[in-house]
């Protein structure tokens, strides 16, 4: 199995996520197991892309658009959204903000419009990387699903802030050598 850099990025919200639901001791418990078992820990999503694509490893740990670009490019993968009789799975969804007190607060507001109308959403489904629409209706294609179509788990992600440096740490430790 291979896993990005585990204190970075997504995967580092993904992680702390997971320390949440879970609960510490459940949490360390998977973790420490992926340790035992080897996992190979790579620069990062794409690196995981790349290797399960080549055949390198038969499993990774990676965001849905990384697999859907891994698809687009003909490699034999499948996306499997985990623990679907379970916890269910993680969304994160793409985020955007307006900086206050920002010099044209108003073209910001038009662009957020822009990114959160429904056809904006199914051009992004279309894309290369194939992102998850939030609006139910939107037409998306075969191999693209909506968060509505699969189990997914709450997060606070105040809360994933809030602990993301101590969870880091401790991967860090656990996996970066």
């Amino acid at each position: 199995m291979a896993l990005g850099t585990p204190v970075l990025g997504t995967m580092a919200t993904h992680h702390t996520a997971l320390f949440l639901r879970l609960g510490d001791e459940q949490a360390r418990a998977f973790f420490q197991a992926l340790a035992a078992n080897d996992v190979r820990i790579v620069v990062g999503n794409t690196a995981v892309r790349d290797a399960v694509s080549s055949g390198e490893v038969p499993v990774g740990i990676i965001d849905t658009s990384d697999a859907q670009e891994a698809i687009a490019d003909g490699a034999p993968v499948a996306i499997i959204y985990p623990d679907q009789d379970g916890l269910g799975t993680l969304v994160i969804p793409n985020s955007v903000a307006l900086i206050a007190g920002a010099p044209h607060p108003e073209n910001g507001r038009r662009f957020i419009d822009y990114l959160l109308r429904p056809e904006t959403e199914k051009s992004l489904a279309w894309s290369r990387s194939a992102q998850m629409p939030l609006h139910p209706g939107v037409e998306v294609p075969g191999h693209v699903r909506r968060a509505d179509q699969i189990r997914t788990f709450e997060v606070d992600f105040e809360a994933v802030a809030d602990r993301m440096d101590e969870v880091s740490t401790y991967l860090n430790e656990l996996f970066v050598r």
